[in-house]
């Protein structure tokens, strides 16, 4: 459908919403979480003096926003990429960006201590969700390339920037 210049513009455009959208949801941890708790949902913490759930947590409320801007955090974290794990991480097929997110989820998500967050949650989740931010931004670069270099030899459709997450 992307590729698909028959198609109107304005559909390409929403397909196109869509796939960016869906890759970096299977790249949340708690998108594949427990379904009787809605991946996180229904579990309620106090975190920074706000009521938030896990799956707020893994949604954005970990991201450390220090850095400034949604631009500064994203070349903060394009630049602790080395291209040895970019490499690797373009080995895997989409049904394994979804298990890698189950496991995660289950590995660190859930373990809650009485219902709590400790700092080494905390800190393991900044973590985790750098990574897949990052993978995410890859592996969805790789994705548009892989679905556009066919349409066009020249490249100009092709993504090239170093910047995945932008």
């Amino acid at each position: 459908m992307l590729t698909n210049v028959e198609l109107p513009l304005k559909r390409r455009k929403v397909a196109l919403k869509y796939l960016v959208h869906f890759v970096g949801d299977l790249h949340q941890p708690l998108h594949l979480g427990n379904l009787k708790d809605r991946g996180g949902g229904k579990i309620r913490l106090t975190y920074l003096e706000e009521n938030v759930t896990p799956h707020d947590l893994c949604d954005g409320g970990l991201i450390d926003w220090k850095k400034g801007s949604l631009f500064k955090y994203a070349a903060h974290l394009n630049a602790q990429v080395q291209d040895l794990e970019k490499s690797k991480w373009l080995h895997f097929k989409v049904n394994d960006w979804a298990d890698e997110s189950r496991s995660l989820a289950l590995k660190y998500a859930y373990p809650l201590e009485n219902d709590e967050l400790s700092k080494i949650y905390i800190s393991k989740g900044k973590e985790i969700l750098d990574q897949r931010m990052v993978q995410a931004g890859i592996r969805r670069a790789d994705l548009l390339n892989q679905l556009f270099k066919t349409e066009n030899k020249r490249g100009g459709l092709l993504v090239r920037s170093k910047s995945y997450l932008l």
